[in-house]
């Protein structure tokens, strides 16, 4: 009788975890989209690979002029030189980055949703970056004096709340300008809540590396298939600037934007 019961407890365990693993396919803890296509995506890759013989360069090769690249770029950095820059149509690779809740997370599930992906590369101890936060989370408008910002930005908050745009936040380096960790997300998750803005660490340089940012916060815009539309190196102008200035259906939920979908 005691060895019949011992089987029922083993059973019921077995049926628990084995509902638990498969669950893992119906969505992410924090409730971040699933997307079922995203192998169709062709991932470009972020490993710098400048030795292959191609006659054209690569994301982030040493180049002279903007014929040397695939993106037709050639960027000149006064701290690194010239090199082959992202640009419209680069298509961002697939990282998979631990999120606030610990779980790693597949930025390709964020595409195929018809909705624009804002990514914000970001530290936590840069100000503006704090700043930016604290005014989506809390409506603090120390931003709004930043000497950059302007007042149509404004449209970012109702586009996140809304739910009309995929915000991501990319965290690359802690308060102690460290590599960003699940700690220092939590500490920022804690400081700034939101449950639609999930916060991604990127704790071996792996994004910082391929975007070469030059300053924080930095926003890009893709597309729904992980194409960018709006790309800059440093700052947040462009892209809240390109947001601004499409005309958004907020009357109708289920209307997609034409940007989005990349139509």
């Amino acid at each position: 009788m005691v060895k019949f019961s011992h089987m029922i407890i083993n059973f019921f365990i077995c049926t628990l975890f084995w509902a638990f693993i498969m669950g893992q396919d119906d969505g992410y803890f924090g409730g971040w989209p699933i997307n079922k296509y995203k192998d169709e995506i062709k991932d470009p890759g972020f490993a710098l690979d400048c030795n292959d013989l191609d006659s054209l360069k690569k994301i982030g090769c040493a180049c002279s002029d903007n014929e040397d690249c695939y993106s037709g770029r050639c960027f000149n950095s006064p701290r690194i030189g010239k090199y082959c820059l992202q640009n419209k149509g680069t298509v961002f690779p697939r990282y998979k980055l631990m999120d606030q809740y610990g779980e790693i997370v597949d930025l390709y599930d964020f595409a195929g949703q018809g909705k624009l992906i804002v990514i914000e590369f970001s530290t936590a101890w840069c100000q503006p970056c704090r700043d930016f936060a604290a005014w989506l989370s809390f409506d603090d408008l120390s931003v709004t004096t930043h000497k950059f910002w302007k007042e149509k930005y404004a449209v970012i908050k109702k586009l996140i709340k809304k739910e009309k745009i995929h915000f991501i936040n990319i965290q690359t380096q802690s308060k102690f300008r460290e590599p960003s960790s699940l700690e220092s997300v939590d500490e920022w998750v804690y400081d700034y809540p939101d449950e639609l803005i999930p916060v991604f660490s990127d704790p071996n340089y792996d994004v910082r590396d391929w975007m070469k940012v030059t300053a924080y916060p930095t926003i890009i815009v893709l597309n729904d298939k992980m194409e960018i539309i709006e790309f800059s190196v440093r700052g947040w102008h462009d892209a809240l600037g390109f947001l601004s200035d499409i005309k958004w259906d907020f009357e109708d939920s289920n209307k997609i934007n034409k940007e989005g979908n990349g139509q």
